[in-house]
């Protein structure tokens, strides 16, 4: 028994699987969620509403295929929209949290190596304390 409602159109959150097809021909599918720009992670498939894709997608429905000109892109074809209701960003904001993190982390063990070897030619040895370093991040 087939449905007779409508497909929902692309709107905030909502999880699309699109096919972005070259100038070739060529089709590469790409699933991501649609979401604001504070929580947008492209790596994490969620693309912000506000880039060309994000502002070309919105109102449009599965099974459309949208002109799209971006590189050697010339169009997209909307596979599939699921209506969401936002809570995945919380989670893609707290992996961001934690990568920031570990990016200050990583930061000062270099720049404490750094310091090491210059000071250590001119005012003695100075030890990093590494594991002290990693689990005052923690």
């Amino acid at each position: 028994m087939e449905s007779n409602l409508p497909l929902p159109p692309i709107s905030l959150h909502c999880r699309l699987l699109v096919e972005l097809v070259d100038s070739s021909g060529e089709a590469e599918q790409r699933e991501f969620t649609l979401v604001t720009g504070k929580q947008a992670d492209f790596k994490s498939g969620l693309l912000d509403e506000n880039t060309p894709l994000g502002r070309a997608l919105l109102g449009h429905r599965a099974g459309e295929t949208i002109p799209y000109q971006a590189g050697d892109l010339i169009e997209v074809r909307i596979l599939t929209v699921e209506v969401g209701d936002g809570s995945s960003s919380s989670d893609a904001a707290e992996k961001r949290r934690a990568a920031v993190q570990k990016a200050a982390a990583q930061s000062e063990i270099t720049n404490q190596m750094i310091f090491s070897t210059a000071s250590g030619s001119k005012w003695g040895d100075y030890d990093v304390d590494v594991d002290k370093l990693l689990k005052d991040e923690e």
